[in-house]
């Protein structure tokens, strides 16, 4: 039986200390398919197949990451942050819909997320899709883990800046 590996993502942390933060309540919801709702890496294999590994998994579920890397960027930028399907008046929603995070062909990490900001009513701010495709180093899952690394950090970024400059 093949010894199981565990993975994580490093992602640089903010500073907070930078800048002064807007006075604006933000709640986060994050979706995905049910594949990234666990821990084991995918390998997408051709557009119509995924393979999951048994042995090499993520230290928490791809969805789970991804909230934790939003809900840390947003704390530097925003004055209350919130991971909840609960809305209370006067908060702006950013939904993230995680659409793919998966090695591809062992050449590269792919990151495809959509992100929309609402109002608590529901009325669209902003819309954007944030993808990446960032080459393997080596041709494993620890190459991946990199990938998703630096592919997640720029996707990022670019939503809360995009997020900062409407709200």
């Amino acid at each position: 039986m093949p010894e199981t590996r565990i993975y994580s993502l490093h992602l640089p942390a903010e500073n907070a200390a930078v800048r002064p933060r807007k006075q604006v309540m933000v709640t986060l919801r994050v979706h995905s398919p049910r594949y990234l709702a666990q821990p084991y890496i995918a390998w997408r294999i051709s557009p119509y197949q995924l393979e999951i590994s048994g042995y090499a998994k993520w230290e928490m579920p791809p969805v789970d990451m991804i909230s934790e890397a939003f809900r840390d960027a947003l704390i530097a930028h925003f004055q209350q942050v919130r991971v909840s399907n609960a809305v209370p008046d006067g908060s702006v929603v950013l939904s993230v819909n995680l659409r793919r995070f998966e090695g591809v062909d062992d050449q590269f990490g792919e990151l495809v997320l959509d992100a929309e900001l609402s109002t608590a009513e529901g009325k669209e701010i902003h819309r954007m899709t944030a993808s990446r495709k960032v080459p393997l180093e080596t041709k494993d899952s620890a190459g991946l883990a990199k990938a998703l690394s630096s592919a997640l950090h720029e996707a990022v970024q670019d939503v809360v800046v995009a997020m900062e400059n409407r709200v």
